[in-house]
C-alpha cells in the first residue's frame, strides 16, 4: 500500500528538521575545534565535488526515508496487536561497531571517521539487504511493496558505496580492517524463512527497526559531509 499524504508529510518533516539541526549546529561549530571541516579530496573542482556530495545527500535521504515507511508500514500491518515491539530484543548486527548516533559526537568528528563508520554501515547492511530482497518474495504475507522498496534501498547503499569509494579511496583499508577486527555478522536469515510466523515476523520487525536506525546515521553523517564542502 502507497504512504497517505500524512505518512509522506512525517517523513518530509523528520528529514528536513534533521537537515536544520545539521546546518545550525555546524554554524554553531564555526570559529570552534570542528575537525576536518573540508572534504577529504582534492583531484576534484569544488562545483563538480558539490554537485557530487548533492546527489549523495539526495540518496542518503531517500535511504532513509525508504527505511522509514518501510518500519511504519510493517509496523502497521503485521505488528498492529502483536507484542514485537516488546519481545523484540532491539538488538543490531551492527552494535558491536560502537558507532555513535548522537549528533553532537558526528560534528566534532574528522571527515575520515564519518566516512569509516558510514561505509562500514553500509557494508554490514550488505548481506541483510541482499537477503531482504530475495527472500521477502517467498514470504507469504509481506507486502510487493515492501519488497520494492527493499530493492531500491539496496540500489541506493550500492550508489553510496561507489561514492564514498570513489571520494575517500583512503577510508576502504580502515574499514575491514574494522570489520575484520569486530568479527560480528547478521544471523538472522533462518528467522525470515522460518514456518513459525510469528519468529519471522519477529525478526522483520527488528531487522526494520535496525535497517531504519542505521539508515539515520548514515543520513546524518552524509548531510554533515555535505555541508563541509567549501
Amino acid at each position: 500500500t502507497a504512504p497517505t499524504p500524512a505518512q509522506n508529510n512525517r517523513e518530509r518533516e523528520g528529514s528536513c528538521l534533521l537537515l536544520l539541526l545539521v546546518m545550525s549546529n555546524l554554524l554553531l561549530c564555526q570559529g570552534k575545534l570542528c575537525p576536518s571541516c573540508g572534504p577529504d579530496v582534492s583531484d576534484t573542482s569544488l562545483t563538480s565535488l558539490r554537485d557530487v556530495f548533492t546527489d549523495a545527500n539526495r540518496l542518503s535521504h531517500d535511504f532513509h526515508n525508504l527505511s522509514r515507511i518501510i518500519f511504519s508500514e510493517f509496523d502497521e500491518k503485521y505488528a498492529h496487536g502483536k507484542q514485537y515491539h516488546i519481545r523484540s530484543t532491539k538488538s543490531c548486527h551492527t552494535d558491536p561497531y560502537n558507532i555513535p548516533e548522537e549528533l553532537e559526537i558526528a560534528l566534532h568528528t574528522n571527515n575520515e571517521d564519518l566516512t569509516v563508520w558510514t561505509l562500514v554501515l553500509l557494508y554490514a547492511w550488505n548481506n541483510p539487504l541482499y537477503y531482504l530482497a530475495n527472500e521477502v518474495p517467498n514470504v507469504k504475507g509481506v507486502s510487493v511493496a515492501i519488497l520494492l522498496r527493499i530493492i531500491e534501498m539496496k540500489n541506493i547503499s550500492d550508489k553510496l558505496q561507489e561514492f564514498i569509494q570513489d571520494q575517500f579511496s583512503k577510508s576502504i583499508v580502515p574499514v575491514l580492517q574494522k570489520m575484520h577486527d569486530t568479527r560480528t555478522t547478521w544471523s538472522g536469515l533462518s528467522s525470515l524463512t522460518s514456518s513459525d510466523e510469528d519468529r519471522r515476523h519477529s525478526e522483520f520487525y527488528n531487522l526494520f527497526y535496525c535497517l531504519r536506525r542505521d539508515s539515520l546515521k548514515v543520513d546524518m553523517y552524509i548531510k554533515i559531509l555535505w555541508y563541509r564542502v567549501p
